[in-house]
């Protein structure tokens, strides 16, 4: 609408929507002259242009752009009486102010009024009307909701940004057309069937979590038994994407089921491919692209989802994924159905990822796989660097299934950046391989040791067959290969007990050009003279590569064979069994056991237990025999040694392994005779030897079992089983000593005889062993002589554990005539004196743990006149006992379970000092006498007297002679 002091309507939405050339309807507008009656305008607009009769429909946007080059003018209307009315209706203005008339403050003020809240959003200021063209795009960003960026406030589109055409599938119906674009990008697709008016399927109007989902980004066909569904991707869906299919009914098309994406931003649906794997009409699959699936070393990932059937749940069983290392190379970008590429029957399918390789892209191959389901792994790789380094984003889109070559062969055409090229597929072939031995099996006589003969003797011949034919049928004619097949004898083993007489060897090699037929070739095979394993057959494999030849007539195509082919075969050649006219072996196996050199186990010192073993058939040959060995936790399996076969020609070697402990808490070992045959009317003696751990707990009985079973399944008697008993005891090293701080030494007088001492004997107790164990302690204290008491008020202290009870008894001396005895050896011990036994008991004697214990008592003096001696040594004695039916003292320890203390009794004699006093004072004066006399009369004394008189007169004269020099005046 064009308006001034006038108004003219150029077209309404109705005329809009009903013109062929909308664009013609501008054809006749011309500029209007006159006052500028804005407000009254917005009013006409308000009422009239934005109504039902002229093609507004009722829930749609309503935006009003409007155009002035100046202030209002001449109008009887204000802007507050026609504005109120147009935000009543839900109007989106937009004011455009064209010149210079619009730079002072009134008419910037009428602009405001004009435009919608926040008015800075809502306003735009040109300087003439060419300039209109560079605020287009502006207006466009503001007025219509572009792809996610809608506002409560913009316009949504319905179909003119649908975009149709997108995507396109070809129905019997008509063709489908996807529209992305679609109803603020929810999407949809276009259904034009013949002769009538097209169909628009979508999900917007029931489903408001549809919008941005771009439904119809890719769109698919699905038939079951001729019924139709149609498959939509919608990869924007609430960002992780969805898979919808529809089915029609009452001629409409409604949603039957769905499945999403699992990650953010994968894409999931912007690519379909509907499968019919077993190809008899009706689809199994969908494959769904989520080529933008992020995985540390993979880009993109393709859902293989059957088909739901009835109202079971839509669900993707299997992923396909491809090659790591290519976190961006949206696999699965472009998705086909190829056919049967191999001849298996099955529908083989194509996946394009174009950004592996840094954009090289690639092409990935995946078989249909039995069960109506496709291949987790792909069959080939088919890299856009290997046909041009510079070709990019190879496998950006895919189409096959068709054969364009006319070799009865399907092609697969591939688009990149560019290029579209067309890869052709090879004839596939296949190897059926046998191999068939004369004689069938080993005889008896060649597989026995002989003196003088020679290391090799022949056995037989092998016939290898391999048949060449074609899986895919094609009419290229006679399909030429090279054929190159390795036989190998005993593969795996160290050394073969057969070769080849060709290459003497245990490997042949032939290489053969082998049309589409039967090859057969004959080879000579020798054995050796002394087999060591004369059970386990003799195995030839065959292992062959196939390289076909080009076929000029069809451009050097290349026949291949099929990956899935097996490359491998494999005989075996049996020995001969002598098990009688019915050919059923049956043994008679007898086990036993030899001696030991044990009469007990000792725990902690015998570390090993040594038995031998005897073991025997009195039947027919025996097969896989195999002794058993069952024993308590404390023993653990060491060897087997020293076999020696009785009836054989060769020793039989034993092979031995442990099984850890069962639910009964014991060990088992299995020790077989794996690789040669137990001959009837053999015995074999070896010896077993199992380590016994030093801590190990084992009862008051070993009990060690062996049993004796073979592969023939024939029934046991009871010497297949034997045991051996043994009687357990466990080894302890417990010591006692004497003690530093034991009273050594008393001495006394004849006169202190009715008197006593206070004496101790300390002993100290250790436990140096490894096991805990109850023990008692004993001593025996000699408390008289020949009724006379020697020690008494005797007490037992032990200051570690003053808990321990300690009882106490007398006993007799063993020896009547004790003086004869302490003449030989003045000792005083119980053997001639009364004691006192004492027993103190230990329940628990820990490992490492040190006691002291103490006697202490009145060591009397008076029994000592008895003996005759002035010195006797008083013995005690302390022994460990303990119960040696469980416990025995490591041997050579046994001296430290008894210790004794003595204490030197001596009496001395008191002398009388007066007279030897008197004596030698008065002899002393006597000396002193007589030399006083003596030095007298030789005149010591007075001489020296005169000299020293005569010296002091001579210091004193000289004195008294000098004059005073006064007197002299």
């Amino acid at each position: 609408m064009q308006f001034s002091d006038r108004f003219r309507e150029h077209f309404t939405f109705k005329e809009f929507m009903d013109s062929s050339d909308p664009l013609g309807l501008l054809d006749s507008v011309y500029q209007l002259r006159g006052y500028t009656h804005t407000a009254t305008a917005i009013q006409r607009a308000t009422k009239v242009l934005f109504s039902a009769l002229k093609g507004a429909r009722k829930d749609a946007s309503k935006i009003l752009i409007v155009i002035t080059d100046g202030e209002k003018t001449g109008d009887h209307l204000s802007y507050a009486d026609v504005i109120p009315r147009a935000e009543a209706a839900g109007v989106l203005r937009y004011a455009v102010g064209v010149g210079s008339a619009f730079q002072n403050r009134v008419s910037w003020k009428e602009l405001i009024d004009i435009a919608s809240r926040p008015s800075q959003e809502y306003i735009f200021q040109v300087e003439n009307f060419d300039a209109l063209r560079d605020i287009q795009n502006q207006l466009k960003e503001k007025i219509f909701a572009i792809e996610g960026t809608k506002t409560s406030r913009s316009s949504s589109f319905e179909l003119e940004m649908s975009q149709e055409g997108f995507s396109a599938v070809l129905t019997p119906d008509g063709p489908v057309l996807g529209a992305v674009g679609s109803f603020g990008w929810s999407g949809g697709a276009f259904l034009y069937p013949p002769n009538a008016n097209p169909t628009f399927i979508n999900m917007s109007q029931e489903h408001e979590d549809m919008r941005d989902s771009y439904l119809g980004y890719a769109t698919e066909l699905a038939l079951w038994k001729g019924v139709q569904s149609l498959v939509l991707g919608a990869p924007r869906h609430q960002h992780t994407g969805k898979v919808v299919i529809f089915t029609q009914a009452s001629r409409q098309w409604k949603p039957k089921a769905e499945v999403t994406g699992t990650q953010i931003g994968s894409y999931f649906g912007a690519s379909l491919c509907s499968v019919d794997v077993d190809r008899d009409g009706s689809s199994d699959l969908v494959l769904i692209g989520a080529p933008h699936y992020y995985e540390l070393t993979r880009g993109g990932q393709v859902s293989v989802c059957p088909l739901p059937r009835g109202r079971a749940k839509w669900q993707c069983d299997v992923i396909l994924r491809g090659e790591q290392g290519h976190p961006w190379g949206r696999f699965g970008a472009a998705l086909t159905v190829l056919g049967d590429v191999n001849g298996d029957r099955l529908t083989d399918v194509a996946i394009g990822a174009p950004g592996e390789q840094e954009n090289s892209g690639a092409v990935y191959l995946f078989r249909g796989a039995t069960g109506l389901g496709i291949s987790p792994s792909h069959s080939q790789r088919i890299a856009g660097s290997q046909l041009s380094p510079r070709l990019q984003y190879f496998g950006q889109s895919l189409s096959g299934g068709q054969d364009l070559t006319m070799d009865r062969l399907v092609d697969l055409a591939v688009g990149a950046r560019g290029h579209a090229l067309l890869l052709r597929t090879r004839p596939v072939l296949w190897v059926h391989a046998s191999i068939r031995t004369s004689p069938t099996e080993i005889s008896r006589s060649m597989s026995e040791c002989r003196e003088q003969t020679p290391s090799f003797q022949t056995l037989g011949d092998a016939t290898v067959c391999l048949h060449v034919y074609e899986s895919t049928k094609t009419q290229l004619g006679n399909l030429e290969s090279s054929v190159t097949f390795d036989l190998t004898l005993d593969p795996g083993r160290l050394s073969p007990r057969a070769i080849f007489k060709e290459t003497r060897a245990r490997y042949l090699t032939r290489t053969l050009d082998l049309g589409l037929r039967q090859h057969c070739e004959d080879v000579a095979l020798l054995l050796s003279a002394c087999v060591e394993d004369s059970v386990t057959p003799v195995i030839l494999r065959l292992n062959f590569s196939l390289v076909g030849k080009p076929i000029l007539s069809f451009g050097n195509l290349q026949p291949m064979l099929d990956v899935d082919a097996p490359r491998y075969f494999t005989t075996s050649l049996p020995f001969e069994k002598n098990c009688g006219a019915d050919h059923v072996c049956q043994d008679d196996l007898g086990i036993s056991f030899g001696r030991s050199g044990l009469k007990s186990l000792v725990v902690g010192t015998h570390l090993e237990l040594t038995t031998e073993v005897t073991l025997c058939n009195d039947g027919e040959d025996s097969y896989g025999t195999t002794v058993t060995f069952s024993y308590p936790l404390g023993l653990s399996y060491r060897r087997v040694a020293g076999s020696q076969n009785q009836g054989q020609s060769r020793s039989l070697p034993l092979t031995c392994d442990s099984s850890s402990a069962g639910s009964q808490g014991a060990r088992s070992t299995h020790c077989s005779i794996k690789h040669v045959i137990f001959r009837e009317g053999a015995q074999i003696t070896f010896t077993a030897t199992f380590d016994v751990s030093p801590k190990a707990e084992l009862g008051d009985r070993l009990r060690l079992t062996a049993n004796v079973s073979s592969e023939n399944n024939s029934p046991r008697t009871s010497k297949s089983t034997s045991q051996l008993e043994l009687p357990v005891k466990y080894a302890i090293y417990v010591v006692i000593s004497s003690h530093e701080e034991s009273t050594k030494y008393v001495n006394f007088s004849a006169s202190e005889e009715k008197e006593s001492s206070v004496a101790q004997h300390r002993y100290q107790v250790n436990n140096l062993g490894s096991r805990d164990l109850p023990v008692s302690i004993n001593f025996l204290v000699p408390t008289e002589l020949n009724q006379v008491p020697v020690w008494t008020d005797i007490e037992v202290s032990h200051p570690q554990n003053p808990s321990i009870q300690c009882s106490s008894q007398r006993t007799a001396p063993t020896e009547s005539n004790f003086l004869t005895h302490i003449q030989e050896n003045r000792v005083l011990n119980c053997s001639i004196a009364d004691c006192l036994r004492f027993r103190c008991d230990v329940p628990s004697f820990g490992i490492q743990e040190e006691l002291d214990f103490i006697l202490k008592g009145n060591l009397s003096f008076g029994w000592v006149s008895q003996t005759l001696q002035k010195k006797v040594l008083v013995v005690s004695v302390a022994e460990i006992t303990f119960d040696t039916s469980v416990y025995s003292q490591f041997p050579g320890q046994e001296a430290f379970l008894r210790a004794q203390m003595g204490t030197v009794l001596e009496e001395y004699a008191i002398h009388n000092p007066v007279p030897l006093i008197v004596g030698s004072s008065v002899g002393g004066l006597l000396l002193l006498a007589l030399i006083t006399a003596t030095l007298y009369k030789v005149g010591f004394f007075k001489r020296q007297y005169k000299e020293m008189m005569e010296e002091a007169n001579g210091q004193t004269a000289p004195e008294n002679a000098t004059p005073n020099p006064q007197v002299a005046q």
